[in-house]
């Protein structure tokens, strides 16, 4: 039998992911809220970026996010995947703030995450880029949405940033200061094999 759903499956996933392609002079929200390398490394090594499409944990991730955003677009009538832009003047340069949130209300931002794991819920990193979200969006209320193999339950977020945190977090990545933003996050990169900025699990740093 060919492997037709597969193929489509993978082919899905790599055209979306041609689709947003880095143009000079943006960040995206995600940026914000991971190691600042990462960015660097997926336009040095765009195959290994690429090869992380074919990861089924990853996959599976983005059927659950289109199958709770048809559920809320049926329900809710909430708008999916939508895109939102600010500018941002640093050292004298214009720099456009990008990001997509999976679903929005008239009064809600709602992000949907998807986890192998129930600990620590809800996330650092997560809460972060929902009220980032807040920020972009000019919304007050947001709602993190957590499926689990255990779980399935939801936070509310409603205190946005104000514009001098998120300058100071896109000046942060602009300068790589800190990498990796978080400890755990060299487990789980594509680029860690390569990086001079791993962290180990007993690092001291």
């Amino acid at each position: 039998m060919r492997e037709m759903i597969i193929e489509e499956l993978f082919k899905e996933k790599i055209s979306e992911a041609k689709q947003h392609q880095r143009n000079e002079g943006e960040v995206y929200v995600t940026d914000l809220v991971r190691c600042p390398l990462k960015a660097k490394y997926e336009l040095l090594y765009p195959e290994l970026k690429d090869a992380e499409a074919y990861t089924p944990s990853f996959i599976l991730g983005d059927l659950v996010h289109k199958g709770l955003e048809e559920f809320l677009k049926e329900k809710f009538n909430a708008e999916l995947e939508v895109e939102g832009a600010k500018q941002l003047q640093i050292d004298g340069k214009t720099i456009t703030l990008k990001g997509r949130a999976d679903a929005l209300t008239n009064d809600y931002v709602i992000e949907i995450k998807s986890s192998r794991a129930d600990r620590g819920l809800p996330h650092e990193h997560h809460i972060l880029q929902l009220r980032l979200y807040l920020w972009l969006f000019n919304k007050s209320k947001g709602v993190l949405v957590y499926i689990t193999p255990d779980r399935i339950t939801e936070y509310e977020i409603n205190n946005p940033p104000d514009e001098a945190e998120v300058l100071e977090l896109v000046e942060d990545f602009m300068k790589a200061k800190n990498a990796p933003k978080f400890k755990w996050e060299c487990g789980y990169c594509t680029f860690s094999v390569l990086c001079p900025r791993r962290m180990v699990p007993n690092d001291n740093k």
